[in-house]
């Protein structure tokens, strides 16, 4: 193999936990989305070594992967981008302004397991290299905006708490009381609650941190820099975390000057707005009494015999990517669910990461850097009674959103650059609100001794709004794939405002999900499995109207 070869093929082993990753194995193959393919470019960078996520998502292999790679080149940041000073209020930043309530207690927290020889002076040092090292880490929002201090402004002393709590139910109310520390006019964005577990067993660390500075790509940049900090600090050496090549502050001026490049998005954004859609829900949401604090929940789990093969070979056999399977099944779901169903609007987010700027790389850059944009899914033909076996229904379906996903321009970058950045989108503003957010998350690992990684069974969240906050839509589904011994599993977590929606319902319409999902394994296996679309060739001349009368005619032969 050669040394690009070997390195991300050790890359891919650490990322899917899978030892034997071969320059034959396919990033997609192995159950890779575009958020793991920005964990791989910074791993690799990490090594020497530059790629794309575009490159990560589209080569057959990782020997096709390795041959783009190139030698990194670390030119000195210039002053003006060391990511101190004014910030730009992004698209997401602005959508949470619109949407009210307290923003202080908007956050996001992870617990993870800490050395059984940690001490405090040790578990400063470890807090004190990140909040040094990541800017967005140290923001302060005034009355001018969102500004980032000095490096030393923020001590870790100030920010982090040692108790003893040991049961998941300590945790939680020691995660709620610092959710109520946080600040953001005081720059306190990040507290820490170290559960002390004593000097022979492993301990816990919460970390809560207001989501305005950090997102579900952060979170895995953070637990490398918690590994690389303390490692330094038990050979005892001073902690010095790897550069961070573009600044939040930089990319915020970055999205600033890309919205006028958008303007010819803006057809398309209109045309997806349009009125007319299934309704969902009994009422519209009352921002003074829909309040997230007061939503029901309602999580699920589908097992690893169903989510690993959905996600690996069936996607390939399918041609499609994590999202797509998982909204394909979303759609088929809808349309059984509704009782009339036609065009359903929805909410998705994205990981907002994208390839806008040549000089832009974000794979060590902790901030929120979430998309939020509508599509429209046509949900007619889709509630065919044997969509459930994975029949034919189920291979519309795919075909259908396939190709809507693949029409999203720029990965929905374009809609929050037009809504909140730009005069003309301000018609935007006024359009048909979706009624249903979906979220997926990506792949995290699961259970594991490892000091410094996530302990799921002491909870994690990732949208975790404070009490007051109004509900952003009337029902939202949260994904998230855990890596277990058994497998990946899916878990998914419903929110739904009691009295726009019974539990019931939601229930009904979650299970329908899941049982769609595991439809489209089924699918998967037929002999007429696939579903190409359009966007799959490189005949740009070609329409998918073509391609189905293409295809029917090959089938007739």
């Amino acid at each position: 193999m050669t040394p690009q070869e070997q390195i991300l093929c050790g890359v891919l082993a650490d990322l899917f936990a899978r030892p034997g990753i071969t320059p034959a194995d396919s990033f997609v193959r192995l159950g890779g989305d575009s958020i793991i393919a920005v964990q791989v470019v910074g791993a690799a960078r990490r090594a020497g070594w530059a790629v794309t996520v575009r490159d990560v998502l589209s080569q057959p292999d990782l020997a096709h992967l390795a041959a783009t790679a190139r030698p990194v080149t670390r030119p000195a940041r210039p002053r003006q981008e060391d990511g101190v000073g004014a910030v730009v209020p992004t698209p997401i930043m602005h959508w949470l302004r619109e949407r009210g309530g307290p923003a202080d207690r908007y956050y996001q927290f992870m617990v993870v397991r800490t050395p059984a020889d940690l001490t405090l002076d040790g578990a400063h040092a470890v807090l004190q290299a990140l909040l040094d090292r990541h800017d967005t880490l140290r923001l302060r929002l005034t009355d001018d905006g969102p500004h980032t201090l000095p490096v030393g402004a923020i001590r870790a002393e100030e920010c982090l708490t040692r108790t003893v709590a040991a049961t998941a139910a300590d945790i939680e109310r020691e995660v709620h009381a610092a959710r109520d520390r946080l600040r953001l006019a005081d720059a306190q964005v990040v507290q820490a609650v170290w559960c002390d577990a004593g000097p022979t067993a492993p301990g816990r660390l919460a970390l809560v941190v207001n989501h305005t500075v950090i997102d579900g790509i952060s979170w895995r940049i953070i637990t490398d820099d918690l590994t690389r900090a303390w490692q330094a600090v038990a050979d005892g050496r001073t902690p010095g975390l790897d550069p961070v090549p573009t600044s939040f502050r930089r990319w915020s001026q970055l999205l600033t000057a890309e919205a006028d490049r958008r303007l010819d998005e803006l057809p398309y954004w209109n045309e997806v707005v349009r009125p007319g859609t299934a309704a969902i829900g009994r009422r519209e949401l009352d921002p003074a009494h829909d309040h997230e604090d007061r939503a029901a929940h309602l999580t699920l789990t589908l097992p690893a015999t169903t989510t690993g093969p959905l996600l690996t070979k069936s996607a390939e056999r399918l041609g499609a990517d994590a999202n797509e399977v998982l909204l394909t099944g979303l759609a088929l779901a809808l349309a059984h669910w509704l009782e009339q169903p036609g065009d359903v609007l929805v909410n998705l987010e994205g990981h907002g990461r994208e390839e806008i700027a040549e000089e832009a790389d974000l794979s060590r850059t902790v901030g929120w850097f979430t998309t939020l944009f509508p599509t429209r899914f046509d949900l007619a033909g889709l509630a065919g009674p044997d969509a459930e076996a994975g029949g034919p229904t189920a291979g519309l379906a795919l075909r259908r959103v396939k190709e809507q996903l693949r029409r999203i321009p720029g990965k929905g970058l374009g809609y929050g650059l037009l809504r909140h950045l730009h005069p003309a989108g301000a018609p935007l503003a006024g359009a048909d609100r979706p009624r249903l957010g979906f979220n997926y998350l990506g792949r995290f690992p699961g259970t594991s001794d490892a000091d410094w990684q996530m302990l799921p069974e002491y909870g994690a969240r990732l949208d975790a709004p404070g009490p007051g906050m109004p509900m952003a839509h009337p029902v939202e589904v949260n994904a998230i794939v855990l890596e277990t011994a058994d497998g990946p599993v899916l878990h998914a977590d419903w929110a739904w405002a009691p009295g726009v929606l019974d539990e019931p319902e939601v229930r009904a319409l979650a299970e329908m999900w899941f049982r769609m999902l595991a439809a489209l394994v089924a699918h998967a296996e037929r002999p007429d499995a696939g579903a190409t679309v359009a966007a799959d060739l490189t005949l740009a001349a070609i329409d998918q109207d073509e391609l189905d009368d293409l295809a029917a005619s090959l089938e007739a032969l």
